[in-house]
């Protein structure tokens, strides 16, 4: 891999991490990421494994084998992936990303009910957590 390769991949992982940090993730990029016993090229509070791709030619099997087996069995995996001059794209198994559609429709759902009060939908929310 050359230098500006690498240079590439640090910045893109760099995005990413930002990208979660700003809704609220505290991550951090793993450094050295691939060459350490800490797998995912992201670190931190995430509630999944994240590989991320910065290239121009997608390889979306491969890296979705890549992250589902650094991921261990049964753990969630995303990947996060753009090429030049795009927007990032995510990757994920197909049923994650069904539950969390579904997700998001329940919360709309509770949130009608409860009047569109924002703080009663969070109260309920954390009242459902702590259970």
């Amino acid at each position: 891999m050359s230098n500006s390769e690498r240079r590439k991949g640090k910045s893109g992982e760099l995005e990413v991490a930002a990208i979660f940090t700003d809704a609220g993730f505290d991550c951090d990029r793993t450094p050295n990421s691939g060459a350490l016993r800490i797998r995912g090229d992201l670190h931190g509070d995430l509630p999944v494994h994240v590989e991320v791709k910065r290239q121009e030619v997608a390889r979306p099997w491969l890296w979705a084998e890549q992250a589902a087996t650094d991921a261990g069995a049964g753990a969630r995996w995303l990947v996060a992936m753009r090429r030049s001059r795009s927007p990032w794209l995510a990757m994920m198994p197909l049923d994650e990303a069904v539950r969390l559609l579904e997700l998001e429709r329940l919360l709309l759902e509770l949130v009608d009910e409860l009047g569109g009060n924002a703080s009663a939908v969070l109260g309920a929310l954390v009242e459902s957590v702590r259970r």
